[in-house]
């Protein structure tokens, strides 16, 4: 069965990638994107965290996010990447080129 290309708005795909990526082990939250777009890059989508450029072809998402203490970052990254794909792509039925990964900082568990 072919996936079927939804016309979906960059706000609800941001969302659905800032729950993919808090949805993943080592996560601790997310965090204000430091860096700006490019004129050239059409931003269509934002949350706390997300950045989503798109045209009729490719999907691209940044993630800005802090780690956990204790968790490998490489792995925190790939699983964050593998996971903001899946989602945006069944949301979506389009391909995503790319998933960017931005660690901001990393946070020490909670006591509660």
């Amino acid at each position: 069965m072919a996936k079927k290309d939804r016309n979906v708005p960059g706000d609800a795909i941001a969302l659905c990638a800032m729950e993919a990526a808090l949805a993943t082990e080592g996560v601790a939250s997310m965090a204000e994107a430091a860096i700006s777009y490019d004129i050239s890059q059409l931003l269509t989508g934002t949350s706390k965290g997300i950045r989503v450029a798109q045209d009729r072809e490719k999907i691209r998402v940044d993630v800005y996010l802090n780690a956990l203490y204790g968790h490998k970052i490489p792995q925190i990254a790939w699983d964050v990447q593998e996971n903001v794909k899946r989602e945006v792509e069944e949301l979506t039925g389009r391909s995503v080129e790319a998933v960017n990964i931005h660690v901001q900082g990393v946070s020490f568990k909670d006591t509660e």
